[in-house]
């Protein structure tokens, strides 16, 4: 015995279109519906189109919104406000591609589904109280461009505007345009124009912002570029996808979504699709101790595919499945009794999993014996951007051979060409890994900055001080008080007749002299005799003055001495590199110093050391055009000399940072301050108040120094521009 279920078919059928949220959900205010389908008839045109006649009690303001899927091949149309009123759920129609016409109700809405024998295009016209549906069923009318209206727009209603334009990747590989609109109640129009989605939001605005291509070539989806732009009152995306692809579109509230999923044929899966799990139609069967050929015979019927069931295949079984996709009730069926299956076309061979597998390795030692017995071939391969032997290391690698056993590569690198022998099958794999790795490599240049600002102030403050008696004493008292910068000295001694003389020093060029009594007033070093020696080393000025009695002989000299420095400096190094991706680059600048170095026979030779500011890096472009660099900056440069071995001062950083195209990053900074409050003083006369000034040396110091390092890559394109 075998059941069809087909009311539960008709049931999984509008469960995945959405249209019920759940089983026979028909609408509580039905009868209040005013506007009904009264009739549903069918004609077939030349070429092989087929119109369809939906006849309402009332005229439509709009024609009904429709979305298609390809496989099955269906054609949904909704009908909003309109209930079914031709008290029919399925009517045959088997005229062209059509064959048959699902209806069901929910709620204030009537979906009629086209269930279709192959993808057509169709159009949609209002005529009165008729809808006529034109399905177009040779192949050059179903490429063209066909619209369908995802959703009406309201004439009263107000401008509205998208709020953004995103775009993600799908965990299955689908790209994903994500819209973001301020009022549901756009009207959005979609259709494929030749290679293209376009979109068309009715009388809804795009700010200027959002008006640009988006490039998601990175994001390894079939969608290359989605383009929004303003077309009039209305806006437009237009979406570019490559290869072969299906689309899908739905709404969330004020979100509109299309999903654009690459189609992946499995020639051996029962059901054609892309998406994982069971696919087919749903089925229910009810069997009391059947034989298995029987029920692999039904689902034959079923499927209308072709199935071989070996002659070992035997035995009886009890089954009951409800509304299960056929494709997985034929996996419930194989596996319940130790059998597989093996799918070629549209033919389906049933067989013990034993014999199954023998006969597989059978093929298997005999596609071997066949490969060893194969005619080789040579093929010659002239690269363009991967060097010869690179290539000869790769088909050659024993850990991974991709060449077979009797195969063998030879370069000629004069030519940059790769002669490779081996088998048809082998040639088609070498050929496949050529297209993929000679590529031109894409260039990075990395600038970096190396930023020293330093600022450095001392304050000095030294006195020189002494007290001497010598000579006869007089009668007259000279006080002469010296200009900042000058010094006086005694440059004749008196004697008891003739009057000693002291001059001025020379600092401003000038010479004055006085005389006074007889006595000798400087030491034996020609310097007055000093009590306090705490001057200034280098000293921008000094002030001095000399007093001095000739009748006691006595001779006081005083000298205060200062420096204040105030200095700011600036020093940047740029140092920059051009790169090929994932190649390290070094550049460097500097200095090699020499030094004698003793061997161990004894005698001198001369090494160098380098003193050199220098940028190493390696990058690596990601999929999304971002940089990772592993960096190394170095700032070098000489400092003191110890024992005669220049010492060297540096600077340097080592990290790895993640970069996005032609931005900064500041990787690291040195910051130094130095303060120094130094006194040299005389014991005890120092420590004393006010007077303990004219017995102290006071260094004030404060040094600032600051490091920042900057780098910034940009990748070039082929064209060697930046981008």
């Amino acid at each position: 015995m075998k059941t069809y279920t087909w009311l539960s078919k008709l049931l999984a059928i509008l469960l995945y279109l959405g249209l019920f949220s759940s089983p026979f959900a028909i609408a509580e205010n039905q009868s209040e519906l005013t506007n009904k389908i009264e009739s549903i008839d069918f004609s077939t045109l030349p070429g092989g189109r087929v119109d369809i006649h939906i006849k309402t009690s009332q005229p439509l303001a709009n024609p009904p919104a429709g979305f298609t899927l390809t496989n099955p091949s269906r054609i949904a149309l909704d009908f909003p406000k309109v209930a079914n009123g031709i008290n029919k759920n399925n009517i045959p129609a088997d005229q062209g591609a059509l064959k048959s016409v699902t209806l069901a109700q929910a709620k204030e809405r009537t979906r009629i589904v086209l269930n279709l024998s192959k993808n057509v295009g169709y159009s949609t016209n209002l005529s009165g109280n008729e809808v006529i549906i034109t399905l177009q069923a040779n192949e050059a009318i179903a490429n063209t461009s066909t619209e369908t209206k995802f959703a009406e727009s309201r004439i009263d209603q107000n401008q509205i505007s998208i709020n953004n334009v995103d775009f993600i990747r799908g965990k299955n590989g689908e790209g994903r345009i994500l819209v973001d609109l301020s009022d549901a109640t756009a009207g959005i129009n979609i259709k494929q124009k030749g290679k293209t989605i376009v979109v068309d939001f009715i009388n809804t605005d795009v700010p200027a912002s959002l008006q640009r291509r988006l490039n998601v070539i990175n994001f390894n989806t079939p969608v290359l570029y989605v383009d929004t732009m303003k077309q009039g009152k209305n806006s437009r995306i237009v979406i570019e996808p490559k290869g072969n692809w299906e689309q899908s579109a739905y709404q969330a509230d004020k979100k509109f979504i299309i999903d654009v999923r690459p189609i992946v044929e499995d020639p051996n899966r029962l059901v054609k699709g892309t998406k994982p799990g069971y696919g087919g139609e749903k089925l229910s069967l009810n069997f009391q101790n059947i034989e298995v050929r029987a029920v692999l015979q039904v689902i034959a019927d079923f499927t209308g595919l072709n199935i071989i069931t070996s002659d070992t295949v035997t035995g009886n079984l009890t089954l009951r499945l409800k509304d299960v996709p056929w494709d997985q009730a034929m996996d419930i069926i194989t596996q319940s009794k130790g059998l597989t299956m093996r799918k070629t076309g549209n033919v389906i061979l049933v067989a013990p999993a034993d014999e199954v597998a023998a006969k597989e390795k059978q093929n298997l030692e005999a596609n071997r014996q066949i490969e060893d017995l194969e005619p080789l071939r040579t093929e010659v391969y002239t690269l363009n951007y991967m060097k010869a032997d690179s290539l000869k290391t790769l088909l050659s690698d024993p850990k991974q051979k991709i060449l077979s056993k009797r195969g063998s590569v030879a370069i000629d690198v004069r030519t940059n060409t790769a002669f490779v022998q081996d088998t048809a099958k082998y040639l088609e794999q070498v050929q496949a890994i050529i297209n993929k790795t000679d590529i031109p490599i894409k260039q990075v240049m990395i600038e970096s900055r190396l930023v020293i600002a330093d600022e450095k102030f001392s304050k000095q403050l030294g006195v020189r001080f002494g007290v001497t008696q010598t000579g006869t004493p007089g009668s007259s008292i000279l006080t002469t008080s010296g200009t900042l910068g000058n010094r006086f000295t005694a440059s004749t001694p008196g004697t008891a007749t003739t009057p000693g003389t002291l001059t001025q020093g020379t600092h401003n060029g000038s010479v004055q002299t006085a005389t006074s009594g007889g006595g000798v007033i400087t030491s034996s070093d020609g310097q007055p005799d000093l009590n306090v020696n705490l001057p200034v080393a280098n000293a921008f000025g000094n002030f001095a003055f000399t007093l001095f009695r000739l009748p006691a002989g006595l001779l006081l000299n005083l000298e205060l001495s200062a420096l204040e420095s105030d200095q700011r400096g600036k020093i940047v190094s740029s140092p920059r590199v051009t790169t090929a991706n994932q190649q390290k680059a070094v550049i460097a600048q500097g200095t090699k110093i020499p030094y004698l170095e003793a061997s161990s026979s004894g005698a001198a030779t001369v090494s160098f050391v380098d003193a050199v500011l220098s940028l190493e890096v390696t990058p690596q472009i990601t999929p999304d055009d971002k940089i990772i660099m592993d960096l190394v900056v170095k700032k070098d440069k000489v400092g003191q000399v110890l024992q005669g071995v220049p010492s060297i001062d540096t600077q340097n950083v080592t990290t790895q940072v993640l970069v996005a195209n032609g931005e900064t990053a500041v990787l690291g900074g040195i910051y130094e301050q130095l303060e120094r409050n130094d006194v040299d003083k005389v014991p005890f006369f120092g420590d004393l108040p006010i007077m303990g000034n004219l017995f102290k040396r006071k260094v004030i110091q404060t040094d600032k120094t600051e490091l920042l390092i900057f780098v910034t890559p940009k990748i070039m394109d082929e064209s060697l521009g930046l981008r």
